[in-house]
């Protein structure tokens, strides 16, 4: 069973987006800003089976990227928790590889692979297009993204591995 491996890592950190591409852009950047503060990072394109891999290595998996739910203004932070009865992955529609996060997550659960726990956040996109930088109200929010992964990322990594459950 794939999910009866050991785990690699008691948690994992996975910035998704395209440089390239206006707000995507908030993976790697975020990745370059959280390995300054000495937060292992993986970049990822985003696609199923680079997800599923990844996700078997962790207990916990934080996904970082720009997303586009057309339900909230740019710039707000999002989190979303798969232990929540509400998560739909599909719904936040994740940038460019958005259809890659929402069926990595269903056959994630349809083999039992999942993390215990599986974390996405981030921002909500205004443009993906092509050579643009980051939108104004997304640059702008940048900062707390960082400050509340890095919270994130400490809550998963420093609590006891019997509080977590």
């Amino acid at each position: 069973m794939p999910g009866a491996k050991a785990k690699k890592y008691r948690a994992l950190l996975l910035c998704c987006g395209h440089m390239d591409r206006g707000d995507d852009a908030i993976g790697p950047l975020c990745a370059s800003a959280l390995e300054d503060r000495r937060i292992p990072v993986r970049n990822v394109q985003g696609e199923t089976s680079e997800m599923l891999d990844a996700w078997q290595q962790a207990e916990s998996v934080i996904v970082v990227d720009a997303i586009s739910s057309r339900k909230t203004p740019p710039g707000t932070l999002i989190r979303i928790d798969s232990a929540d009865a509400a998560f739909q992955p599909e719904a936040a529609r994740c940038s460019t590889h958005g259809l890659g996060l929402a069926q990595a997550v269903k056959l994630g659960r349809v083999l039992k692979c999942l993390p215990e726990k599986l974390i996405l956040m981030g921002l909500e996109a205004e443009s993906f297009e092509w050579a643009a930088t980051l939108s104004p109200p997304v640059a702008a929010a940048m900062p707390a993204l960082l400050d509340a992964i890095e919270a994130e990322w400490r809550k998963l990594t420093i609590a006891p591995a019997r509080a977590r459950r």
